[in-house]
């Protein structure tokens, strides 16, 4: 069977394993250009990407723009319950023909960042504890061979509801902040994002080092909610269509709020670090007002033992994070005393 979208070119021809057995999927291309992504398209980065991910038949994995279903069919073979959300009209509709057999795979079409990720996770954990903890055989020519092999037993006897999930993503570049900014809080329901985003960007998300020319409110933001871990570079090369800069693969492990610095308020605390970096040049008491005073900045950075002429740029995450709750306490007392 064919099917034919505009702008699409047939490129292969596969043999992959879905409900535990054969199925011939198509490997297409299609000029992607206006949806701003780029797919991989290389099957042992693909691979690869599935094993750092460390998806077993345990978990449930939402997936963020499959795009032409290149990497969903390296997840399908693992057995995990895999939710899948594209946002493309197009590119849905060929998921669905594709992917017609997958019985572990639940098409979602939508803006990932518009939708209940509650329901989301919800959805997919109660997949998995449905599908129950034992793993369906292979057919020995399946895609991934070596990953399906290991088994795990993570999550076994949890509840759906508290079962955490996983979610990989081949991310358009220009969304990469929201995105970060959407999921990184979800650490209560996700145990791991791993997306593929611009090299560059990538290593300077992950470097926790403060006093670099890179050095910004999003490193901050970044190491608060996660630890990432920088996996390993994409060339450019392996994705269509080819990008003007190379990839790379970050899984940033998240942090449940209850294991999270403490701060007076989460939401106060990324205004403040966002406020701190507004103008790079500035001293952190002229950023922080009018909210703060100089007064009151000093005073917190005293308490802190930092010095009083500091910049944004020259604060770790932790001092960020004592700023912060000082300032607070700060505004207690005086409102108090007033």
């Amino acid at each position: 069977m064919c099917w034919y979208f505009p702008s699409w070119e047939l490129i292969s021809l596969d043999w992959a394993a879905c409900d535990g057995s054969l199925a011939a999927v198509a490997t297409w291309h299609c000029d992607c250009r206006s949806l701003g992504q780029n797919f991989c398209t290389d099957d042992n980065i693909l691979s690869d990407i599935v094993t750092a991910a460390r998806v077993t038949a345990a978990d449930a994995v939402i997936e963020v723009g499959p795009g032409t279903g290149n990497l969903t069919r390296h997840l399908l073979v693992t057995n995990a319950q895999i939710i899948a959300v594209e946002k493309d009209d197009t590119l849905i509709e060929r998921l669905r023909e594709q992917f017609q057999q997958a019985s572990n795979l639940q098409l979602h079409h939508g803006d990932v960042m518009q939708l209940d990720l509650q329901q989301l996770v919800q959805q997919a954990a109660t997949a998995t504890a449905a599908a129950g903890q034992q793993t369906p055989q292979q057919h020995p020519d399946a895609l991934h061979s070596s990953s399906t092999s290991r088994t795990s037993s993570s999550g076994a006897g949890q509840s759906p509801s508290k079962r955490k999930v996983k979610v990989v993503a081949n991310l358009p570049y220009n969304i990469t902040k929201d995105f970060l900014l959407s999921l990184l809080p979800q650490g209560d329901v996700v145990s791991e994002l791993s997306i593929m985003i611009q090299e560059e960007v990538a290593q300077r998300l992950v470097d926790p080092t403060p006093s670099r020319p890179d050095y910004r409110a999003m490193s901050v933001i970044t190491h608060y909610y996660s630890k990432p871990v920088y996996r390993f570079r994409i060339p450019k090369e392996k994705y269509y269509p080819v990008p003007g800069v190379d990839g790379a693969l970050v899984t940033f492990k998240l942090i449940p709020a209850a294991k999270r610095l403490p701060v007076a308020t989460e939401r106060g605390f990324i205004s403040m670090v966002n406020k701190a970096f507004s103008e790079r040049r500035k001293m952190l008491r002229n950023n922080l007002q009018p909210t703060y005073s100089t007064q009151q900045v000093e005073a917190a950075l005293s308490k802190a033992d930092i010095r009083t002429d500091v910049r944004a740029q020259d604060l770790t995450v932790e001092q960020f994070a004592e700023v912060y709750n000082n300032l607070q306490h700060l505004l207690v007392a005086q409102t108090s005393s007033g």
